[in-house]
């Protein structure tokens, strides 16, 4: 069950890492998503989100950050390893239920190249 842990190091928290990915990373944009990412040296990889008011009330905002902390915790061995990844739903974010949450990481995952190249498995 170690495997599919999503521990408090596997969050970004600090307003310094957040800072770091903003200024060094990479943006991707989906239909519901944006992201940024950063290649970081450990091999810890660690999601912070951030979900604006335009999404809807606090029920709703909270539902989509569990949702996509699941999907990060169930799919995370498909990331390069050490990868910094910032998630900001887009207002009129399609994501409700658990399999469209994957799939919209997913496709995060494909078109920011972030696929793990399979030499190390964590």
């Amino acid at each position: 069950m170690k495997e599919f842990a999503f521990s408090r190091a596997s969050r970004l928290r600090l307003k310094k890492e957040f800072e770091a990915v903003f200024a060094a990373g990479r943006r991707t944009a989906t239909r519901d998503l944006v992201t940024w990412h950063l290649p970081a040296g450990d091999k810890e990889k660690k999601i912070g989100l951030m979900v604006s008011k335009k999404i809807g009330g606090a029920v709703k905002r909270n539902r989509l950050k569990r949702l996509l902390r699941e999907a990060f915790r169930l799919n995370s061995r498909e990331l390069k390893e050490g990868t910094r990844l910032i998630i900001y739903p887009k207002a009129g974010c399609a994501v409700n239920n658990l399999a469209q949450a994957e799939r919209a990481l997913d496709e995060v995952r494909h078109r920011a190249r972030l696929e793990n190249d399979g030499k190390n498995r964590s």
